[in-house]
């Protein structure tokens, strides 16, 4: 009831303001991580629309409609980039399941691009499971690591690069070794 009332006393300028930064920040995920909004899993003819459009539309209902609990502490933004990163790889892993025909008629196809995109999914999804089921576990696993801790206390407050950059006095291309160096070490304590 309590997560009721806070979603139907959000203002429609502050909808639409989550939802612009919702927006931006898949749009930026897309281009960023090499993907094209025309060909491959993010395209027109894979999403039925434009992906940002459609993939923010989708955050957006999952809330409003009890997909997902939007928690007490997290801003609207906050929680649907986190409903994004995990729709995002959903849509990955599934268009790789389905067998991309459109690959076929494209003649500069990287190989390695399905290991790649396979990749950024696993990270989109490991993020959001991060904050679904809290940081304290992530802490447990990278305690002798002060820079990891350090990132993870960041990306808790900000989920931006730039974000985390700012708030770790650093520069995004720091953010994004600490990223891997993090998915990587959790990755090794999972398969223990």
């Amino acid at each position: 009831m309590e997560e009721w009332q806070r979603l139907a006393a959000t203002t429609p300028l502050e909808r639409k303001r989550a939802l612009g930064q919702l927006k931006r920040w898949v749009h930026f995920q897309i281009i960023r991580r090499g993907f094209s909004l025309e060909e491959g899993p993010f395209s027109c003819a894979a999403m039925g629309g434009y992906a940002v459009d459609v993939i923010s539309d989708e955050c957006q209902m999952a809330l409003f409609c009890g997909e997902w609990h939007w928690k007490p502490t997290w801003q609207l933004r906050t929680m649907l980039i986190n409903i994004a990163k995990s729709k995002m790889s959903h849509i990955i892993e599934k268009y790789y399941e389905q067998g991309q025909l459109e690959f076929y008629l494209i003649s500069d196809y990287d190989e390695d691009r399905e290991a790649i995109e396979m990749g950024i999914a696993a990270q989109w999804k490991w993020e959001a499971e991060m904050r679904e089921n809290g940081y304290e576990i992530a802490r447990k696993e990278v305690a002798k690591y002060p820079e990891l801790l350090a990132y993870l206390d960041a990306m808790f407050n900000d989920d931006s690069y730039i974000g985390i950059a700012v708030a770790m006095n650093t520069d995004v291309e720091t953010v994004l070794r600490l990223e891997k160096k993090l998915l990587k070490l959790i990755a090794k304590q999972k398969a223990k």
